[in-house]
């Protein structure tokens, strides 16, 4: 019985001093051997639309991309609604998606021709989600976007837009 616990003891002490041992001699090995790594870039999935900014020195309208990206968003409210509206004339500018910007690493965006949309489109509105967002001075900011379908069942394709995509009444 004593001789069966000293071969234990025996490996047990003998399996941790191999494998030290063993990345010892790897680790001299490689300095005669040449290795290249490249590193993988995780791409984290990012959303952009674009906001018009005022450009002080011309007052013209500048075209900047707003960054809809997963380590921006750090909170996402839904909320229920309901009611039917209209395509806004600048839906062009904005994009289809399939979940809230900033909420899904992989979030797959849609064309517009996909609902064949036209301005003034009826659209039906069945829920609300306002994304907070950190800019890249640091500010938070929100953004509001609505989950949309062209037909008025609730088994059709539901697709999320920013607010400025659709007719809202305040």
């Amino acid at each position: 019985m004593r001789r069966g616990l000293f071969v234990d003891a025996g490996l047990l002490l003998l399996i941790p001093i191999s494998i030290v041992g063993f990345s010892m001699s790897i680790e001299s090995d490689r300095s005669t051997y040449r290795t290249t790594q490249t590193a993988k870039v995780n791409d984290i999935a990012t959303t952009t639309d674009t906001e018009y900014t005022n450009d002080d020195a011309n007052d013209n309208l500048k075209v900047q991309p707003m960054d809809f990206s997963v380590s921006r968003v750090y909170r996402v409210k839904y909320s229920n609604t309901k009611f039917r509206t209209t395509l806004d004339d600048d839906y062009r500018e904005e994009r289809l998606y399939r979940y809230v910007p900033g909420s899904k690493k992989a979030n797959r965006t849609y064309s517009w021709s996909k609902i064949k949309a036209k301005v003034g489109k009826r659209v039906y509105v069945d829920k609300k989600a306002k994304v907070y967002y950190r800019e890249d001075d640091g500010e938070r900011d929100t953004e509001d976007f609505y989950r949309i379908r062209t037909s008025n069942s609730n088994k059709a394709q539901k697709y999320w837009v920013n607010e400025d995509a659709v007719e809202i009444d305040d």
